[in-house]
Parts: structure tokens; sequence; C-alpha cells
């Protein structure tokens, strides 16, 4: 099978357990969901390097979006 075939369906998969599992856990914080989105997004373009036709801006966007959540989750631990 095409990695890059392989890369979205494993993804895809990731994200639709991803889901309901933080759901039925009685998640409703949307950081954790995008988090965990990104996490899974990241990790998936690690293992399987799928081929992109353009630069992978959906990446860069991704990891700034992390980066401000967990500076803001680190600053919240911080100030208490």
């Amino acid at each position: 099978m095409d990695r890059n075939y392989l890369a979205n369906i494993i993804l895809t998969l990731m994200i639709m357990l991803t889901t309901p599992i933080l759901w039925s856990l009685g998640e409703i914080r949307l950081d954790v969901y995008l988090s965990m989105y990104t996490l899974e997004y990241l990790i998936v373009k690690a293992l399987f390097n799928p081929r992109r036709l353009y630069r992978d801006f959906p990446s860069y966007i991704l990891l700034i979006i992390f980066a401000i959540i967990v500076g803001y989750r680190v600053y919240e631990v911080l100030m208490k």
C-alpha cells in the first residue's frame, strides 16, 4: 500500500478514535482536542513521511497553536 494512503487512513482512524474517547471521558476543553490532533498529525507525519506537493503549512500552524496552548498551561501552573 502506498505510504501516502496509509498515512491518511491512519490519521483518519486516530482522529475518529480520539474524539469519542475524549468525549466519553468527559473532556470538554477545546485545547485538549487541539493538542491531541496536533500530536497525532505530527506523529503520523514523522512515521510515514507522506509526500507533499507544497510546504506543510498545517504542520506549522498546528505546532504554533500547540506551543501557545502549552505555554498558557505552564503559565497557569507557575502563577498558582
